[in-house]
């Protein structure tokens, strides 16, 4: 009985979790990554989200650092798992779009420096 009710428990428990952090992401970045005119170090980065229509605003909390805010566009688009897409400028990794399971944010592409 115990035990039955610590699963239930548990349960309830992820499933308040995940409600919570709908418009929310944790992620940990292997490199550093530009975003926008920020660069974000490796590690733990949040990312969180305001959706209004097609367009999107997005904010990266990197652990102990300055939160950096972009703009995104918003595609409705189905996925089976959550990913960055970037690309490599010049050397940099810069990231591209944030993909969820419902919808994918697709950044402005930074302009280039350094010509």
């Amino acid at each position: 009985m115990k035990r039955i009710f610590a699963l239930v428990f548990l349960m309830v428990l992820c499933s308040l979790s995940l409600h919570a952090a709908q418009n929310s992401l944790k992620v940990t970045l292997a490199a550093p990554t530009k975003v926008g005119t920020a660069t974000l170090p490796v590690g733990a980065v949040k990312i969180s989200w305001v959706v209004s229509g097609a367009d999107a605003q997005l904010t990266f909390q990197p652990e102990g650092q300055k939160a950096v805010t972009v703009p995104a566009q918003v595609v409705e688009q189905k996925s089976f798992n959550h990913a960055l897409q970037t690309g490599n400028v010049k050397g940099v990794e810069t990231l591209e779009s944030v993909i969820l399971e419902k919808m994918t944010f697709v950044l402005a592409p930074t302009p280039a420096t350094g010509n």
